[in-house]
């Protein structure tokens, strides 16, 4: 049996959990799919599979072997796509990994017109604050948001996010605006769990300050903390990409303006091959369109 068609054949059964699954989307009997299954098993010398009593699962070593399978078949497409007609057109199924807030805010948006402009693309958009291993979930690219990144990952650098402290006008009414990075300790503050949490930096000048400040709300979601900036409840910490809208229409104000407190880079990291597939150029385009040419530059407001 050709060895490339048993490996998605039986990348199909663990994605699937089932031989009877499998073979409907492959278009084949459930006696082919396991023949396919059983050559590999003969090949390797190894169990592939077991069988509970609702579903199939792999082997600790089916697992190892799923990994590879799905990494040597994306190599296998990419290679046909570089050199087939269609190297230049986007097609497939573009796999996108990204953190929530930021994914719901300002990447959802980016890709219905790239669906639009390009009939034979597709995608799959996982917004999750888990960290992924993009080889192994069989995923294209990543969008990753750290003060700074080592990884083994390739990629580049598409925006910045600058961290601000904001406040909604209400709560600075009834509790006044602090001129110095000492008052917030004694202000109701909110802050992400994640992040620097109880110790807050400010720089300016050469001069750096750290706070110490006690949460009113110590959230793991800066969704969280954003909502309740916005209903007066104290003090927040949060990036540009959070607060951009808010800061516009006026419902949050910038608290110590003249006082950095830091920088968020943003990344679209991808597996390091050597060549891509014309669905993820499009895409890294797209970003590049949305937050300019400059990645150093705050891609969601002007600097102050």
């Amino acid at each position: 049996m050709d060895q490339l068609t048993s490996m998605r054949v039986f990348v199909r059964v663990v994605d699937l959990s089932g031989f009877a699954a499998a073979a409907r989307t492959l278009d084949l009997s459930t006696a082919m799919v396991s023949k396919h299954v059983a050559a590999l098993e003969r090949r390797l010398g190894v169990t592939l599979l077991a069988r509970t009593t609702r579903r199939v699962v792999p082997t600790e070593a089916g697992q190892r072997f799923h990994a590879h399978c799905v990494e040597i078949l994306r190599a296998v497409d990419e290679a046909e796509q570089e050199v087939g007609a269609q190297a230049q057109e986007p097609v497939g199924c573009l796999r996108i990994t990204a953190p929530v807030e930021f994914g719901q805010r300002h990447l959802a948006p980016l890709l219905p017109p790239l669906l639009r402009r390009h009939a034979q693309l597709s995608m799959y958009l996982d917004l999750s604050n888990r960290v992924v291993d993009l080889v192994e979930e069989g995923l294209d690219v990543a969008i990753r948001i750290a003060p700074a990144l080592d990884t083994a990952l390739r990629g580049r650098q598409v925006t910045t996010s600058r961290l601000l402290l904001v406040a909604a006008p209400t709560y600075l009414r009834r509790h006044g605006t602090p001129k110095t990075p000492e008052a917030l300790a004694h202000h109701a503050t909110l802050s992400f769990a994640l992040g620097l949490g109880r110790h807050w930096v400010l720089a300016r000048h050469g001069e750096r300050r750290t706070v110490d400040v006690t949460p009113r709300l110590l959230a793991t979601s800066s969704d969280a903390v954003r909502e309740a900036a916005l209903a007066g409840a104290g003090i927040a910490m949060l990036p540009t990409f959070l607060v951009d809208d808010a800061l516009a229409r006026g419902a949050l104000r910038i608290v110590l303006p003249s006082w950095d407190i830091g920088t968020l880079r943003i990344y679209a990291l991808h597996p390091n091959r050597r060549t891509h597939p014309a669905r993820l150029r499009v895409f890294l385009d797209a970003l590049v369109e949305r937050f300019g040419p400059d990645p150093e530059a705050d891609g969601f407001m002007p600097a102050p």
